[in-house]
């Protein structure tokens, strides 16, 4: 979803491949990457039967790192179990249920009033609308998650992106970006 409040800025939205993260789950990966993630919502049955090589932390860091950057998908370490395609298709919810869909809509027009509560305070203090260009890639973590993963792009978990605490790092970063 794209929320263009006029020609000099624009936000987009939208979710992430959750797959590199549901392995994370499911194996019980542990490494300072993967635990700096909060784990997946909902939770994810952990698999305790499965041969895990011992460079599997380090290619999962990869994997995640690489995901982020093509927006999902990825080379995945040597060792992903093949069962876990199809369990993933099984966990996932679904983002057609009249709930999730009521959620997506009022997750949507809380973002986007935030957004233009800071817009129009940094256009009062610029003198002009601002100029900025953000990518938010939502990530259906638990919590209240932010990280930013570049200059115009963030994580953000479904559970912030629908309260009004995003107002603090979306109003840090918007104000970095208008500069």
């Amino acid at each position: 979803m794209h929320f263009p409040g006029d020609s000099t800025w624009q936000v987009s939205s939208g979710s992430a491949d959750t797959f590199v993260l549901y392995v994370r789950d499911a194996l019980g990966v542990s490494t300072p990457t993967a635990a700096a993630i909060p784990p997946l919502t909902p939770p994810v049955d952990r698999l305790h039967d499965v041969y895990v090589p011992e460079t599997f932390g380090s290619g999962w860091d990869r994997w995640w790192s690489e995901s982020l950057i093509t927006g999902g998908g990825g080379r995945p370490p040597v060792g992903v179990p093949e069962h876990l395609r199809e369990a993933h298709r099984r966990w996932r919810p679904d983002h057609t249920s009249p709930e999730q869909t009521r959620q997506r809509d009022e997750a949507r027009a809380e973002l986007s009033a935030l957004l233009q509560e800071i817009v129009e305070q940094l256009t009062t203090e610029l003198g002009h609308p601002p100029v900025f260009t953000l990518n938010l890639v939502e990530i259906p973590v638990r919590g209240q998650f932010w990280r930013r993963v570049n200059t115009t792009t963030a994580l953000v978990s479904d559970e912030l992106k629908a309260s009004r605490n995003l107002i603090a790092p979306l109003e840090t970063v918007l104000r970095e970006l208008a500069r």
